[in-house]
């Protein structure tokens, strides 16, 4: 059973409408280990998190984060998504109330299982 930690999402912008940022690969498990958000901006800006099952569309049953309100150069690690498996074609998706405001970074483990 390979195991490989990976940077599941780069630092990129949060985009202002709700956005899938990474998939799970086919045939492969993704263990969230951390996952970051800085506001970037000079106004509080909100951030909601979305684990959307393969498949699904990100709404109010799959959200893990709801208005997460950070204040103008706040960096906050949310506890909401770590340790959470995304199966293969699971999604993190994510929305902020500002686009190019919230940067967005997550890292985990991916498992290939055999």
């Amino acid at each position: 059973m390979p195991v490989q930690p990976v940077s599941i999402l780069p630092a990129q912008f949060v985009p202002g409408v709700t956005t899938a940022l990474y998939a799970s690969p086919g045939g492969v498990l993704t263990r969230i280990d951390a996952l970051g958000v800085c506001n970037v901006a000079t106004v509080a800006v909100q951030i909601t998190i979305y684990l959307v099952p393969a498949g699904g569309e990100a709404g109010p049953a799959n959200a893990t984060t709801f208005n997460q309100t950070l204040l103008p150069g706040q960096s906050w690690n949310s506890p909401n998504e770590i340790g959470k498996v995304l199966g293969p074609g699971d999604a993190i998706a994510a929305v902020a109330t500002a686009g190019a405001a919230l940067t967005i970074s997550a890292g985990g483990l991916q498992v290939t299982p055999s």
